[in-house]
């Protein structure tokens, strides 16, 4: 049976490439755009996994979550991955956190991304799902996990996608529910390669896509042919066109080569033409009103043009908005989104994207800051309802259902009154010069990479290690903007390699350090060695310690064991004193392997040593005793589990047992016996 994934996001395009995406993966698939739609679906579909977004219609993503953990029964379990646009805040991760989320993924992710984590999500959280009770639930996490992989998990394993046609996947959808500014959107925040057919009655087209940039553009339009093209500018004449057209039918080459070949165009006469062409090919898509889409994961486009685009894939898409896409269609849309509240996306991957924006367009940008309805702005002329569409489609602009959790900054505090704004009507945007080698920008980003590469992230960044949030928020901002790829969409394919590397690690840097107690924790994993954390405040020391034991509890909720035991490592080595911390560590290990002798082994011992330094602690003597059991030696595990009951009374896992051991001594008497004979 197939699993079942829940996709809630009010973003019917995202929706639907997902849909079709999961689709391919083995899934069934289930969509709702609303909080309350996903509270009532996931009860009725008991999916086995739940992926969000944040900035939901009704209710947001952590009320949906909160709502799901509250119902009885396995729904309560099911796995979750919020995938959202905000900032990764603190606050925002503790709540995910709380709520026991499997990941908080920021828009956009790659789909090969994508994959890997619903694929671990549900392979770590699909045992409680499928049938574990709340009250089992503890005692099912510390058992080892079970050889067998969950379906889901199956389905969803990472893969390599063909580069050939005959081989490759496709998603298919039609443009009348996903517009062409949409889709290209789409699959340049999926990076995703591949060929894009559209199809428009006797219309047909196709796209290479590299890691979601446009590449090359093929068509069987006769009037988009180069020498059709080059007659309508009067270029050439008709009677130029027909031989040109005879000697191409007779075999002496392609059209633009017999052109030269007449003296009819210079070589760079002819590789501006055919730039033209290609964008001519590309731009006409955004007029198609209807039509059939199917985009094939990893295939290859053969004879096509190659494409030479200004700026990345944001900017194409407010060009062809601009000047070809349909302004009812524009209009519908925005009719659609009157009531929604416009704000800068905080992605920064989107907020960061290379486009031009004139002064009037720039203002409307900044001016709308979440506290402002579209239907408030009033009537605009056309040149400004393509640009808010076009910032919309890009992602530069969110229309967000509602304005509490606008912003991190402002979540959780009352609702500022929305004022009536009247925007200023934006102009026309001058051409850019823009030369694809530009030899300044490659100089820029080589000399980064260099100086980035292979440093700690405080020196990413460029801040001193007593640096505050906001310090590390401005540098962030202003390396993000020189890094990010769009900036080098035209560049070759290792600048542009070269460029996600470097907006990756800058990223990064910024994830790592955003707020204290992470970089406290950086701090603490950079220094390597008991000495050097010595160095540090005993309270600093204390606290990095605890992070790690934290981190090692939640991986081994995950049964991640592996990372567990790296995580209880550093807690000990930080704070070797601490007895739980050690005591963790050997039950790690013993999870780890638990059929190999020499591990329990060694488990037992450093277990007991925690122990030792934690006597008042239950939990040490719990392990013990489910140890000794593995050991076969039921006499010392009863004492292990006896003494975590004499520490702690309530401790119901050494009650249960306790209550085993005794129906396996159905016949013993003694005081356990007597005990549960009451």
């Amino acid at each position: 049976m197939s699993p079942t994934i829940l996709v809630v996001d009010d973003d019917r395009g995202l929706c639907q490439i997902l849909s079709k995406t999961f689709q391919l993966e083995g899934w069934n698939v289930v969509v709702a755009h609303d909080g309350d739609d996903a509270v009532a679906k996931a009860r009725s579909a008991a999916p086995d996994l739940l992926l969000l977004d944040l900035l939901l219609p009704k209710r947001d993503g952590f009320a949906v979550l909160e709502a799901i953990r509250a119902e009885s029964g396995p729904v309560a379990e099911t796995p979750a991955i919020f995938l959202t646009g905000c900032s990764r805040t603190k606050q925002y991760e503790e709540r995910a956190e709380r709520l026991r989320a499997a990941a908080f993924l920021t828009k956009p992710v790659a789909l090969d991304a994508l994959r890997e984590v619903t694929a671990k999500a549900v392979s770590m959280g699909g045992g409680a799902k499928r049938g574990a009770s709340a009250a089992a639930a503890p005692r099912a996490a510390s058992r080892p996990a079970s050889a067998a992989r969950p379906v889901a998990a199956q389905a969803m394993r990472p893969s390599v996608l063909a580069q050939g046609a005959s081989a490759a996947r496709t998603l298919a959808g039609d443009l009348a529910e996903l517009s062409f500014p949409a889709l290209l959107h789409h699959l340049h925040g999926l990076r995703a390669t591949g060929v894009l057919h559209l199809q428009s009655g006797k219309k047909r087209k196709a796209v290479q896509f590299r890691e979601g940039y446009p590449a090359a553009v093929k068509s069987n339009l006769v009037s988009e042919c180069l020498g059709n093209m080059l007659r309508r500018g009067d270029k050439i004449t008709a009677e130029d066109l027909e031989e040109s057209i005879r000697r191409v039918k007779s075999g002496e080459g392609l059209q633009g080569e017999i052109l030269v070949a007449m003296a009819l165009l210079s070589e760079p006469e002819l590789v501006q033409a055919l730039r033209e062409q290609a964008e001519e090919k590309l731009f006409e898509l955004f007029e198609w009103r209807a039509g059939a889409f199917r985009f094939e994961l990893g295939a290859r486009l053969e004879g096509a043009n190659a494409l030479a685009l200004e700026g990345g894939p944001a900017n194409l898409i407010l060009d062809g908005v601009r000047k070809r896409f349909p302004l009812d269609v524009i209009d519908a849309h925005l009719a659609t989104l009157a009531e929604r509240y416009l704000a800068p996306n905080e992605s920064p991957f989107h907020r960061f994207q290379d486009i031009d924006l004139d002064p009037g367009e720039d203002f409307l940008l900044r001016a709308l800051d979440g506290r402002v309805k579209l239907r408030d702005l009033g009537e605009q002329g056309e040149a400004t309802r393509r640009t808010l569409y076009g910032l919309i489609i890009t992602g530069l602009l969110e229309a967000r259902g509602r304005i509490e959790v606008a912003s991190p900054a402002t979540a959780g505090s009352p609702a500022a009154k929305p004022a009536p704004a009247r925007m200023p009507q934006a102009v026309p945007t001058p051409p850019r010069s823009f030369d694809p080698e530009d030899v300044a920008l490659r100089a820029e980003l080589t000399s980064l990479a260099e100086r980035l590469r292979g440093k700690g992230y405080f020196e990413v960044l460029g801040v001193p290690e007593k640096a505050n949030d906001e310090d590390v928020r401005r540098a962030y901002v202003e390396l993000a903007k020189k890094t990010h790829p769009d900036r080098f969409s035209n560049a070759s394919e290792t600048v542009r390699k070269l460029a996600e590397e470097i907006f990756g690690l800058v990223s990064k840097a910024y994830e790592t350090l955003g707020d204290a107690r992470r970089r406290t924790q950086y701090l603490i994993d950079q220094k390597g060695s008991k000495q050097a954390a010595a160095d540090l405040e005993e309270g600093q020391r204390a606290l990095a310690a605890e992070l790690q034991f934290q981190n090692g509890e939640a991986k081994l909720r995950k049964r991640d064991f592996d990372g567990a035991i790296k995580d209880f490592e550093w807690s000990v080595r930080l704070f070797p004193e601490e007895g739980e911390y050690v005591a963790h560590l050997g039950w790690a290990l013993f999870l780890s392997n638990p059929n190999d002798r020499e591990t329990l082994k060694k488990a037992i011992t450093i277990v007991k040593k925690g122990s030792k330094l934690a006597e008042d602690r239950d939990k040490p003597y719990l392990f013990l005793g489910r140890m000794y059991q593995a050991a076969g030696k039921l006499d010392v595990a009863e004492r292990m589990f006896s003494t975590a009951l004499e520490i702690r009374s309530d401790n119901l896992e050494a009650l249960r047992e306790l209550r085993l051991i005794h129906m396996r001594r159905e016949k013993e008497k003694g005081l356990i016996g007597r005990l549960f004979r009451r």
